[in-house]
């Protein structure tokens, strides 16, 4: 079932996200949360309300390899419940 699956998404690989986390130029970015705050949902596992959980912007650059492939979502906000260790949503900002 999609709702499950989008539930328990990793968005990105955890090595991306942590990389982004303490890249401080990205983070830079964290004004503009509250435009989505309305659309983010809560963590599915304990119910922490999004404006609680972490939210990081993530960039995932692409490998030589993946160029070839069509575009996706590879930069935006990500919102991560740290107390269950879940990527709860995922707003892109722009597609590579």
């Amino acid at each position: 079932m999609v709702g499950e699956e989008d539930a328990v998404a990793n968005y990105f690989p955890w090595h991306v996200v942590e990389h982004s986390r303490r890249d401080h130029d990205l983070q830079r970015y964290q004004g503009v949360k509250e435009e989505y705050l309305v659309e983010a949902r809560s963590c599915p596992k304990c119910g922490t309300p999004p404006e609680r959980l972490r939210w990081v912007y993530v960039r995932d650059d692409p490998q030589p390899s993946q160029l070839s492939q069509p575009p996706r979502c590879r930069e935006g906000y990500l919102l991560i419940c740290d107390a269950c260790f879940l990527q709860v949503d995922f707003f892109c900002e722009h597609r590579i």
